[in-house]
């Protein structure tokens, strides 16, 4: 007879750095609630509620994961069996799987967080944001299909939800790449059309952080998806880890944006040139990001130590 997998041993590191993740993010959570009611920074409705929604899902899944651990580790009628811990960790129950929905929508949820910024980012360009959606749709779909296998049959891993959850990883890596990637590149080329007028891409700070946001949850992506393609079980423990992860993808993004800050630095407002083209983008993750082509402004050179524009400004323009 084979030895089992020590799926406790696994489900205790994952609950271990879950936790560490967790209050990373109780600081993120507690610091975009400032920036937002208490600097009171003008805010879309989405963010504030974007923020409550991702923060309550890691934390019902935290407390889901601690009665999970205390039912696998510490019952009686569990552990009196031998590799009765092991054996309740490869079960199907309803927590885990509730553990498992959890995951799924909070990382559908930030997907269309960032598809809506990558619309208004673009000025409102369908084509993309409908292009982004049928990803996300794939994306779903094949989450969702894996998840109700493993609840019609009782097991996680069968060949089936294996090939679903392949096509979901890679669903998920293509759709968080190319919105981060799209998101940068949108701000790199406003960057650099400002560029001979300040000497500097006055949208360096907030590229830096999208890349370095969006690379922190596919880095995650991508450790489960090896860890699933080399047929190991700790894929699933994986999974446990990955909702927080999804939960500090934005959060991060939203306080490093809305606070203004880069590496701990409050980001100081450019030198500019008013421009005969078009307004620059907004970038603050924490209010409404677009551009107006068809606004031309005054031709005539100002003075420099101007700050760019907000939308605040612009919006009383209008």
């Amino acid at each position: 007879m084979s030895k089992l997998p020590a799926l406790d041993r696994m489900f205790i590191t994952s609950a271990w750095l879950q936790s560490i993740i967790y209050g990373v993010n109780c600081v993120l959570f507690g610091v975009c609630m400032y920036a937002i009611f208490i600097r009171k920074k003008r805010a879309h409705w989405i963010i504030p509620l974007s923020c409550i929604y991702h923060f309550s899902i890691a934390t019902v899944h935290n407390i889901i994961s601690l009665i999970y651990a205390l039912r696998g580790l510490t019952n009686p009628a569990v552990i009196s069996v031998p590799d009765g811990s092991t054996l309740y960790f490869a079960r199907v129950t309803v927590l885990s799987m509730t553990m498992i929905g959890l995951y799924i929508f909070n990382v559908v949820v930030l997907h269309l967080l960032l598809i809506w910024r990558l619309y208004l980012v673009w000025d409102h360009n369908l084509i993309l944001a409908i292009a982004m959606l049928i990803l996300e749709v794939g994306h779903l779909s094949t989450a969702i299909a894996a998840w109700a296998m493993a609840i019609r049959f009782g097991v996680v891993l069968t060949p089936d939800s294996v090939a679903l959850l392949k096509a979901d990883l890679a669903f998920n890596i293509v759709l968080t790449v190319c919105l981060t990637s799209l998101i940068a590149y949108r701000l790199w080329r406003a960057g650099k059309d400002t560029f001979g007028l300040t000497g500097h891409n006055a949208y360096k700070p907030a590229i830096y952080t999208i890349i370095q946001c969006g690379a922190i949850y596919t880095s995650s992506i991508v450790v489960v998806c090896a860890l699933h393609l080399s047929g190991s079980p700790a894929g699933v423990m994986a999974d446990y880890v990955g909702i927080q992860f999804a939960t500090l993808t934005p959060l991060l993004l939203i306080a490093t944006l809305s606070l203004g800050m880069r590496l701990g630095e409050r980001d100081e407002a450019p030198d500019i040139v008013e421009l005969t083209f078009a307004q620059p983008v907004q970038v603050n993750i924490a209010e409404e990001i677009h551009t107006c082509h068809d606004d031309i402004m005054d031709p005539r050179p100002t003075r420099r130590n101007q700050s760019l524009p907000t939308y605040s400004d612009t919006e009383k323009e209008h």
